[in-house]
């Protein structure tokens, strides 16, 4: 995919001018940039393919995520570490979703079931598209996100610059995605997760930091799965059906050959220390949002506890997963 900067004007004569205009539209196709550029390789000179490999993309979106809660992405500011709190979850998820994606169980369901695999792929690209271009915008033209433009409460993909909206048109399942998902606008929860960022950084009480860390993480939380993935992945009748058949299964060798509801926080993908993952209740409804959202509170509560009396070890996983902001593509893609 061929990329353009929407911002470069080149003057084929002298004393030539060119007027650019730096509006909202402009600063979200930068933003979009990013994340493009985040799942690609560059191939040739201002020439970008984006990797095939699910979980290639997962563990870069993965190291993202994590790179953002740690202020090492451009703009990052170290002296506020912790307000991008969705953030650290997100990196440990998407990192779960990446060995999920390795595991040989998904890996067989792509000869005869490609739901689930493909749902995965597509709400986690998705998802970091919103969610990833949403922080670098913050990150890095903070005055126009909630003040001047108000950017963050004007986002189109419609409007996006010529050539980014190309390259958007162009990305894997974006017909149905985009629209699913509204073009972008921002919901209420993303924009009070963001109001609850800008609390955390101009408040000093401890106690009220984390209180803000928490609220703003349950309100991206809900942003991220009822806008985002509840659309992409969970109202697609096939994920439906595939779930409910998973919940009729009872024989434990079969439900070995199913992938599980579970979230671990650590860089590996195998953990035995059972305080550090959450795995979802038998009865959870997962295609169901408020089912889901109950497991996902759940979540929270444990990754909360971890950072408060495990923060040196949940940074230092954080470290790792931010790592592997390159992984490679795989030659064959299964």
């Amino acid at each position: 995919m061929p990329l353009k900067q929407p911002i470069t004007a080149k003057n084929d004569q002298p004393r030539k001018t060119q007027k650019i205009v730096c509006d909202c539209s402009l600063l979200w196709s930068l933003a979009h940039q990013f994340t493009y550029l985040r799942l690609s390789d560059e191939v040739a000179d201002n020439e970008y393919k984006l990797v095939d490999l699910y979980s290639a993309r997962a563990k870069r979106i993965a190291a993202t995520y994590a790179r953002f809660y740690l202020e090492t992405e451009d703009g990052g500011d170290k002296d506020k570490i912790g307000r991008y709190y969705w953030m650290a979850l997100g990196a440990f998820a998407s990192k779960t979703v990446a060995c999920l994606l390795d595991s040989v169980q998904l890996q067989g369901m792509y000869m005869a079931f490609k739901t689930v695999p493909r749902g995965l792929g597509q709400g986690n690209m998705w998802l970091f598209t919103d969610i990833a271009a949403s922080h670098w915008l913050y990150n890095n033209h903070r005055n126009n996100f909630d003040k001047g433009m108000m950017c963050g409460e004007n986002r189109d993909a419609k409007t996006l610059e010529d050539s980014v909206k190309a390259i958007t048109d162009d990305l894997p399942w974006s017909k149905e995605s985009i629209a699913a998902i509204k073009y972008f606008k921002p919901s209420a929860d993303i924009i009070k997760g963001f109001k609850l960022i800008k609390k955390f950084e101009e408040e000093t009480d401890d106690e009220t930091i984390r209180r803000h860390q928490l609220a703003q993480l349950i309100a991206i939380a809900d942003h991220e799965q009822g806008a985002i993935l509840q659309p992409l992945i969970y109202d697609n009748p096939d994920f439906a059906c595939w779930a409910d058949l998973q919940r009729k299964i009872s024989y434990k060798w079969t439900k070995w050959a199913l992938p599980a509801y579970e979230i671990t926080f650590t860089h590996a993908c195998d953990i035995d220390d059972e305080q550090l993952k959450s795995v979802a209740p038998d009865d959870m409804i997962v295609e169901d949002l408020q089912s889901r959202m109950e497991w996902i509170s759940d979540v929270a509560v444990v990754f909360h506890d971890l950072m408060l009396t495990k923060n040196t070890y949940m940074a230092q996983e954080l470290q790792t997963i931010a790592g592997g902001v390159n992984t490679p593509d795989a030659p064959l893609v299964y």
